[in-house]
């Protein structure tokens, strides 16, 4: 399977996740300027901008390695540009959140708060 193959099976694998969690999405692959956002959902007032990576390994060293601060900045300026076409959500809490696949799909681990 490709890179974009299994990119968007992941994707698509968290946001069916996250829809059972109660979350509802708001976009996917939102694009801005300077990168992506991989789904945007919201809960109650919170709104959460979420990255998804498909890893062999999981694990917090995972965690770290995926998302480096040149990588977490691009993301506040996509969420900042979503949110500015988006007076409505102007109340709500934000928060950015990572979830981790396996390359398989089996496993997911879902960080609140990740940055």
């Amino acid at each position: 399977m490709n890179r974009s193959r299994k990119g968007l099976e992941g994707e698509n694998r968290a946001a069916r996740y996250l829809e059972g969690a109660g979350y509802r999405i708001l976009e996917r692959r939102f694009r801005s300027g300077p990168g992506e956002v991989d789904i945007i959902v919201r809960k109650e007032d919170v709104v959460v901008f979420i990255e998804v990576k498909t890893w062999d390994v999981l694990g917090t060293e995972s965690l770290e390695h995926s998302i480096d601060s040149r990588k977490r900045g691009k993301i506040r300026k996509v969420a900042s540009s979503f949110l500015h076409r988006h007076p409505e959500l102007g109340g709500c809490r934000i928060r950015f959140d990572l979830i981790l696949l396996s390359r398989r799909m089996e496993e997911l681990n879902h960080w609140e708060n990740a940055f």
